[in-house]
């Protein structure tokens, strides 16, 4: 630096500058999400399939809970009755191509302790075809079965992929399962 030069300070930043720094750079991470030309994507996954939901509160204490849809199953417990709130599972589909129509079967297999006291009239033992049901111990008390259709779900806009193909149905005790059209 030549003698009697000054260091010029750069300026204090400005809050309308900080502002602009800011927000140009929390968009830099989605400038390679760009759909169309222009189009700014964020970056919200889904997943085709149908989503069961139901609260456990309506079945005895520590039941397991199978959802299938179109072949694909999946199962949970319940360790409790639960406090009234909503419990939700997905069953995921392979990725689609259009809308269709799937068969939903929601069962639900009360624990043998719990039914120790008396048989609910209409339940069934588990077991029967190898991988149709549950085959731990318990019984099935509650079966419902539905169709739905796959409908066109695009979480990010039309604009933005993914582009998956989704249904929902909620478990009603009294009317099997409802929703889902």
């Amino acid at each position: 630096m030549p003698r009697g030069s000054a260091r010029l300070a750069p300026p204090p930043l400005t809050r309308r500058a900080a502002l602009a720094l800011v927000v140009s750079t929390a968009l830099l991470p989605t400038a390679g999400c760009l759909g169309r030309p222009g189009t700014v994507c964020t970056l919200i996954g889904a997943d085709s399939g149908v989503t069961v939901s139901w609260r456990p509160a309506d079945f005895p204490a520590g039941s397991r809970y199978r959802i299938c849809a179109d072949g694909e199953c999946r199962e949970r417990e319940d360790p409790t009755a639960g406090d009234g709130s909503t419990t939700f599972l997905q069953v995921r589909l392979p990725e689609e191509d259009g809308p269709r129509e799937v068969a939903v079967r929601f069962t639900v297999v009360a624990p043998a302790e719990v039914l120790a006291g008396g048989d609910p009239a209409g339940s069934e033992p588990v077991g029967g075809d190898p991988g149709s049901e549950p085959t731990e111990g318990g019984r099935v008390v509650d079966a419902f079965s539905t169709r739905v259709t796959l409908r066109e779900s695009t979480p990010n806009g039309g604009k933005c992929g993914p582009t998956v193909w989704q249904a929902g149905v909620r478990v009603d005790p009294r009317r099997g399962l409802v929703g889902g059209g």
